[in-house]
């Protein structure tokens, strides 16, 4: 099981349990539209919302057991499965705000157990993997983060999972005027720089140029990295944009 801190995010207190990913459940591929959590107090853990919005939904379904779905920005839905009976804090058309608590974990509706079921819907009503939304990678307002990493990963022939870590970190090449200067990563790197407010790595034409070399100084000072202009394989320039310090 993955241990993950969502401490005021969805679930009140500490560290929980992934014991259901995204789209596998159980080490089997089955379609899963969000993930289970779980922790040491059960059904006595606090549900929280994850970000500010208008309740929706806060009923029984048969599957879904007592569940809440709030709107927030860009009409992205959160939604919060098999909460305990009788715990409902929220009832629909209820302003929310992020860490209000909605309700208690619990066993409701089609369920083997207390657990949360926290899936995202996008404004499509399509669902998105919940994941990088807990670990702050992305929110309602911009996942261009999410997209960049992905981007990235892909560029970089490593897996591609929208997480930057260990692995997308071995992965990375250094990016200079002199080196890899013409790489497919440099486009991304420069709609990264601009997305941050570096307007003037100028056009983004995927050469690491005089300006991209400007641009990467200006953010290596501004972290209190080496400032050298050159973002060197695994070093502490890369480790900075894809936020693993």
């Amino acid at each position: 099981m993955q241990k993950i801190n969502v401490k005021n995010k969805v679930l009140k207190k500490g560290e929980h349990y992934v014991t259901s990913d995204y789209k596998i459940r159980n080490n089997k591929r089955k379609n899963h539209n969000g993930i289970d959590m779980v922790g040491k107090n059960s059904s006595l853990d606090e549900i929280v919302a994850i970000a500010n919005g208008e309740v929706i939904n806060a009923k029984y379904h048969n599957l879904l057991g007592y569940y809440i779905e709030i709107k927030h920005a860009n009409n992205y839905i959160s939604r919060y499965q098999h909460l305990r009976s009788g715990s409902l804090k929220v009832k629909k058309g209820d302003k929310v705000n992020k860490g209000d608590i909605l309700g208690y974990m619990g066993n409701t509706g089609h369920s083997f157990g207390a657990h949360l079921h926290f899936a995202i819907l996008n404004d499509k009503r399509v669902f998105q993997d919940p994941l990088p939304y807990l670990l702050g990678f992305t929110n309602f307002n911009n996942d261009y983060f999410h997209k960049f990493v992905i981007n990235i990963q892909k560029a970089l022939n490593a897996k591609v999972d929208g997480y930057p870590g260990k692995e997308t970190l071995s992965k990375t090449i250094t990016i200079s005027k002199n080196t890899n200067s013409r790489h497919p990563i440099v486009k991304y790197l420069q709609e990264y720089f601009y997305e941050l407010g570096y307007t003037n790595i100028g056009k983004i034409d995927g050469i690491a140029g005089p300006k991209f070399t400007k641009v990467v100084t200006e953010f290596q000072k501004q972290n209190n990295i080496m400032a050298d202009g050159i973002i060197t394989k695994g070093n502490k320039t890369w480790q900075k944009i894809l936020k693993l310090i």
